[in-house]
């Protein structure tokens, strides 16, 4: 999990108090952050977007950017330093990425305000054109939504805020921009009305951020601008690429990669638009909310966008709270704390939710932003931090049971340790995936075979694989700039359809390995593929494979007739270029034994 740092000093002027900074981390602790330390940071401004940049005391000062990309010969100016909580960001909370946010939680917890913070949302009468052209293949970028906010003038600590807070959403919510990617412009530079659509890569021209007076096309910035090259490889789908105008045809950004230096806040920046674009709705909308209700804590006044869409006009940012209902007797039996029904609600309004009787229930009303509650038991969580968890008796488990590890966990172990031996590094991937990246991208067919996800929150997590080929392939893509050889392993679980099984699907764990480089081939996975099967005592006849993913007379298959199965070959070259790679891939997996 990325760790951001946290000013004390910024908390307790949102806090309106002068808390001890023990105070202040005990409250965090209590609130379910992970706090790694406190430290002092020395803070360093960019010559190009005025942005500051943060490093540890004893560490080196930056010359590069980490906003806009600009690089200098020379270090940064140094020009204040700082006191700060450092904490690892919670992935299901992002409302609690940044001093805003945090401060709104401790509000509560310190029992200096309760239930849900309360504020108006006015109107901008700016409207948004939306392009019916971003919803087709080759251009598609379907999701937008906007917002703008009064907010007092930005010096260089909110400035920085608002940066590292649009790029932990990126992070948290926007899986690295690819779901959703946030702009943020000074909105005194811009004349409504904005429009989204594309252009031509080649032929159009702007200034990128922090490269002012440089005019570059969207290809030139993909290929030199340190933003562009970062993140190109969002755009391969891409044959125009998205934009946002104003009435002036001032460029805005080209999201997901870079906004334009004319539109930049800066310091003394006093109006804000606001948008996120993307391929996912849902992450879209929850980035727009808490971006803008973090902003509310920070003295900003929020008002809507027209977004004019194909299928008709709506109003954002919506932030509506949401409402569950709770039984108190549930509650009560699930945590197993003795409260007692005012308790009940107090903890709750501890927690900034607004709580109702309702006959034999509680009507609880939670904020837009609080994109973590989706049933009971997550409010059920949050009313055991209102209890705290310091304040819950440990007690014996009533059951004991002698532990020890699973088989499949101890033939793993093995097997990590041998691949270790080999000068492999492990990796982790995810098991759900879409179907382009575990299907399409490896000429393989989507059939009824398949476990297929119905009703996914994302288009990423549509799949459980069934083989380990994509978290691989794409590690290799993510560090396709690094060095070569690379060899890479993966331990993991694929699932497969089972008419047999409980459950219809049997889950069975597999060992995935992967070399890539000029020289390797065949042969080389070939000696790895024996030293495992020598390292498990398992014997297996090697057979020529016919599969999409790997190149015709250069693949097989292991089997035996106790169950053996493992496949081995060079990656099609067609493969490797829809994952963006220049080098060849020998790739091996082996079934280890099924999970039960």
């Amino acid at each position: 999990m990325p760790i951001v740092a946290i000013s004390a000093a910024r908390l307790n002027q949102l806090l309106g108090q002068d808390f001890d900074m023990d105070i202040l981390v005990h409250g965090l602790q209590q609130l379910g952050c992970d706090v790694e330390d406190t430290a002092t940071l020395a803070l360093f401004k960019c010559p190009a977007c005025d942005t500051p940049n943060d490093k540890l005391a004893h560490e080196e000062p930056p010359k590069r950017c980490e906003f806009c990309g600009h690089e200098s010969q020379e270090p940064f100016e140094q020009f204040a330093t700082d006191e700060v909580i450092r904490l690892d960001l919670l992935a299901d909370r992002p409302d609690l990425f940044d001093p805003g946010g945090l401060s709104r939680a401790l509000k509560g917890y310190l029992e200096l305000e309760s239930g849900l913070s309360e504020f108006t949302v006015g109107d901008s009468g700016i409207e948004v054109h939306v392009d019916p052209i971003m919803s087709n293949a080759g251009t598609y970028r379907p999701f937008i939504v906007c917002a703008v906010l009064d907010i007092p003038p930005l010096d260089h600590n909110s400035l920085r805020e608002i940066m590292r807070l649009q790029e932990h959403l990126h992070w948290g919510i926007g899986r690295d921009r690819k779901l959703a990617s946030i702009g943020v412009y000074d909105l005194d530079t811009i004349v409504g009305p904005i429009t989204y659509s594309v252009v031509d890569p080649e032929s159009f021209q702007f200034c990128p951020l922090g490269m002012p007076g440089v005019q570059m096309t969207p290809n030139e910035i993909l290929e030199k601008h340190p933003k562009g090259v970062g993140y190109k490889h969002l755009m391969e789908q891409y044959v125009k690429y998205p934009i946002l105008l104003d009435a002036k045809n001032l460029v805005l950004s080209m999201p997901p990669i870079i906004n334009s230096d004319e539109t930049k806040c800066k310091i003394g920046t006093k109006r804000l638009f606001i948008d996120v674009t993307g391929l996912s709705k849902d992450s879209v909308i929850d980035s727009l909310v808490t971006l803008v209700s973090a902003l509310v804590e920070l003295g900003g006044h929020v008002q809507t966008v027209r977004m004019n869409y194909p299928d008709g006009p709506q109003d954002t940012p919506d932030l509506t709270p949401g409402t569950i209902d709770i039984s108190y007797e549930d509650a009560k039996k699930w945590l197993g704390l003795p409260f007692d029904r005012d308790d009940f609600m107090t903890y709750l309004r501890k927690m900034r939710l607004n709580v109702t009787p309702k006959g034999d229930l509680f009507a609880v009303s939670y904020p837009a932003f609080r994109t973590d509650i989706r049933h009971e038991v997550d409010v059920f969580e949050d009313l055991a931090i209102g209890f705290g968890y310091e304040n819950i008796e440990p007690a014996v488990v009533k059951t004991l049971t002698i532990g020890q590890a699973r088989p499949e966990e101890k033939q793993s172990k093995m097997i990590r340790d041998a691949m270790i031996g080999l000068g492999f590094t492990e990796i982790m991937s995810l098991l759900l995936q879409s179907v382009e990246r575990h299907f399409s991208k490896f000429n393989l067919e989507l059939d009824a075979h398949h476990v297929i996800v119905e009703n996914p929150k994302t288009i990423e997590q549509k799949v459980v694989r069934n083989h380990m080929m994509t978290g691989i392939m794409e590690t290799f893509n993510k560090n396709r700039r690094k060095a070569v050889p690379q060899k890479i392993f993966e331990i993991g679980n694929v699932i497969h359809l089972d008419k047999q099984a409980e459950t219809g699907t049997a889950e069975y764990r597999h060992l995935a390995f992967a070399i890539i480089g000029p020289d390797t081939g065949y042969a080389e996975g070939r000696m790895i593929m024996d030293a495992i099967l020598h390292e498990l005592k398992w014997n297996g006849s090697y057979a020529a494979a016919d599969h999409p993913a790997f190149t015709k007379g250069r693949s097989a298959e292991i089997t035996n007739n106790e169950g053996l199965w493992a496949l081995l070959g060079e990656i099609h070259p067609q493969v490797l270029n829809n994952f963006g790679l220049a080098f060849p891939i020998v790739y091996g997996e082996l079934r280890l034994m099924q999970v039960i």
